[in-house]
């Protein structure tokens, strides 16, 4: 079965909707990989650029994803930062084998993007809520939304 992506109604005039769907249906037609990761998803992530005031709501069910525009239920997870940021998130790369990101220890040239998420958060530029909670689908998603292989 072939991994659905769809943008409820009102999603498509959504820039971040429409971005992380056309983003997310890319790296799944390019790599299989990435289609099994998205098939063990399951849950509700919020993304809120707050610069611009727009939100969207991603609902994972094992193998389908449908974007809302806006907060849809109560998220398992949210995104909260300005839009510039929220972009950067698929520059993060992973570790081919290990599938955790790239740390400075491991691979010097790609760890800049992951430091660079670190600062973030850490200067609270990038909040991420249900980190704690839910640290195997944040770094699933991050794996899919990924644009190195």
């Amino acid at each position: 079965m072939q991994p659905i992506v769809d943008l409820a109604p009102g999603a498509e005039e959504n820039p971040l909707a429409a971005h992380f769907g056309r983003l997310i249906r890319e790296h799944l037609a390019r790599d299989a990989r990435r289609v099994s990761d998205f098939r063990t998803l399951r849950g509700s992530v919020l993304v809120v650029a707050q610069d611009s005031g727009t939100s969207m709501t991603m609902r994972f069910d094992h193998g389908r994803l449908t974007i809302h525009d806006g907060a849809i239920g109560i998220p398992s997870v949210t995104f909260c930062g300005d839009e510039d940021v929220l972009f950067r998130l698929p520059e993060i790369a992973f570790h081919r084998w290990l599938r955790f990101p790239m740390l400075g220890l491991l691979h010097r040239r790609q760890s800049g993007p992951l430091r660079e998420l670190t600062r973030l958060v850490a200067r609270g530029d990038l909040k991420i809520y249900g980190l704690v909670a839910h640290p195997r689908l944040i770094l699933t998603l991050l794996r899919v939304l990924s644009r190195h292989p």
